[in-house]
């Protein structure tokens, strides 16, 4: 038989075995027979076809209705999501998962996004469906950089999450700060404002409809901003001793979520061209706006308790282990 043909044929005889067991909740030995095959066959058509893209498999995991209901009222948040689980590698991903679900679902075509930075949030662009939405503009929460530090930045992950809708979307980058000498910097961050496309694009993200952001927590081998901070000079253990429980768009905050503003600390946060931890408060209680906090794991609870006191966000999403833990302490 022509290899063609016999390919055709065997494509045919595979998307014949998806739907029968798919959409008619057919058994292997009944499409096996149906189709006149083995029933070793049918299997490996069947995990042929999910290594082709012809099924994609999507886990949702189940949420905690109550445990929501006590976040929201605890809080004061407009919405929260729980999911089961909480422990091991995968926690960030399965939380990722359900935030790009949550999104899908409270997005419209047309609207603004902005986006902080973390590898939960990484699994998040990860998970959104290409080409749901038309016409988005996605900004920068922050823009920062050091000379050795490569980590999940804002601007790489509104270049990702473009990735996923283009040609219909927006993107729009930060200007990083410059290293050097602080007074050096402060004229520098005064002279990018003054440029006026810089300017409306960091209005912009003040300003944006739907903001996802990454709640940071404080420990020896915590990329991101404790790894910022170390090259300043300022250990995690010393973030601790000034009261530090965590961070949200690379600005510090205590366990009240007051924002700590040390001497120490400027010579990290003037550098940061940043949306601040006050006007994501602002954008929580703005009629319509979303700013979703996606966080949970081992170690991250009194980081996320510090960022619910602060108001920094009206919609957490999170997994049941760190949920509790919230309702209870």
């Amino acid at each position: 038989m022509d290899k063609d043909l016999a390919a055709k044929l065997e494509l045919r005889q595979m998307a014949q075995a998806v739907l029968l067991h798919y959409r008619e909740d057919r058994q292997q030995k009944e499409i096996a027979k149906a189709l006149g095959v083995s029933h070793s066959k049918v299997s490996r058509m069947l995990k042929r076809a999910i290594t082709e893209g012809l099924i994609r498999v999507e886990i949702t995991l189940p949420k905690n209705p109550r445990l929501e209901a006590v976040l929201v009222e605890r809080y004061g948040l407009r919405d929260a999501v729980v999911i089961t689980g909480g422990e091991g590698r995968g926690v960030k991903e399965n939380l990722g998962a359900a935030a790009a679900r949550y999104f899908e679902r409270v997005a419209t075509n047309g609207v603004s996004v902005g986006i902080s930075c973390g590898f939960t949030l990484y699994w998040t662009i990860h998970h959104l469906r290409e080409g749901r939405l038309r016409d988005l503009e996605l900004y920068p929460l922050s823009a920062e950089a050091t000379l050795k530090l490569v980590d999940l930045f804002p601007n790489t992950l509104v270049g990702m999450m473009a990735a996923k809708y283009r040609p219909h979307v927006t993107a729009y980058a930060l200007p990083v700060q410059l290293i050097g000498p602080m007074n050096g910097v402060i004229r520098e961050r005064r002279r990018l404002l003054r440029n006026p496309e810089i300017r409306r694009i960091f209005n912009r993200a003040q300003n944006v409809d739907i903001a996802l952001v990454g709640i940071g927590m404080i420990g020896e081998e915590t990329a991101g901003f404790c790894s910022l901070a170390e090259s300043y000079g300022v250990s995690p253990r010393r973030l601790t001793a000034l009261g530090v429980v965590g961070e949200i768009n690379y600005q510090p905050f205590d366990r009240r979520g007051r924002i700590v503003d040390r001497r120490e600390l400027r010579n990290l946060t003037s550098r940061v061209l940043a949306v601040s931890a006050e006007e994501l408060r602002g954008l929580s209680q703005r009629y319509g706006r979303h700013v979703i906090a996606v966080a949970g794991g081992k170690g991250k609870l009194r980081a996320i308790r510090g960022a619910m006191a602060g108001g920094f966000a009206n919609v957490l999403i999170t997994d049941e282990a760190t949920a509790l833990g919230l309702v209870e302490g």
